[in-house]
């Protein structure tokens, strides 16, 4: 179905930290958003690659920001990952990401909501498809469910993030229906550390486990559909 023109438009700043896979992720998104007939809404996904929330700011900081149902600004979003929480370098970078939110929400009023993924933004995707409850070592350790879960031999995870291979597997596997069961994984996820006692981490307000699995990318994603009515 086409865009239907005759809706009001929000939009949305989104700044992501990975070079293709959740930019064309959220472009995806937008397009599914805007083809369906019962979003209030069409949406307008403004969205940087390989940039932090500060340098997002300086960008996109001089656009209006659109407001939500209940007439509050609509937050900026930010998708990142912490490959090693036991890592002090992938520790200090995850830190120092929820300080710069915390810093520009003082600065300029500006809010931030984070979407993490405990380890990568592949957990994320595999939710689409499977409950991923086990935790993994590394992140190539994704690559078997991956090939599992979307009918696919890939050597390497980079040939999984290739352009043209991650927008056919999008195509194919990612539809409203299925990020809504992704969300609801997820929230499973989230329920299962809270059952079996893993250790939950706080910085400036943000919580997370140090273990994975663990996303709040459904958090995004649940706001953008509110937003939306859908």
């Amino acid at each position: 179905m086409s865009r239907n023109l005759k809706k009001e438009r929000r939009r949305f700043f989104i700044s992501v930290e990975g070079k293709n896979c959740e930019k064309q992720y959220f472009e995806h998104l937008q397009k599914l958003i805007n083809d369906c007939p019962e979003s209030k809404y069409n949406v307008n996904f403004v969205i940087k690659a390989q940039v932090t929330p500060r340098q997002m700011l300086k960008r996109c900081g001089s656009m209006p920001i659109d407001r939500d149902t209940q007439g509050k600004p609509i937050p900026y979003m930010h998708i990142a990952d912490i490959e090693d929480y036991h890592d002090a370098g992938f520790r200090k970078h995850f830190f120092d990401l929820l300080d710069e939110m915390k810093v520009i929400k003082k600065e300029s009023g500006k809010a931030y909501l984070m979407g993490y993924s405990n380890l990568t933004f592949d957990l994320w995707m595999l939710l689409h498809v499977d409950d991923m409850g086990g935790t993994v070592a590394n992140r190539d350790k994704y690559l078997n469910p991956i090939n599992r879960c979307f009918n696919k031999s890939f050597s390497r995870l980079d040939d999984y993030k290739d352009h043209d291979a991650f927008d056919k597997i999008l195509k194919a596997f990612v539809s409203l229906d299925s990020i809504r069961k992704a969300v609801a994984r997820a929230d499973a996820i989230r329920k299962w550390n809270v059952t079996n006692h893993k250790e939950k981490c706080e910085h400036n307000g943000f919580c997370f486990y140090k273990d994975n699995p663990d996303t709040t990318v459904d958090k995004v994603i649940k706001k953008i559909f509110e937003v939306c009515g859908i």
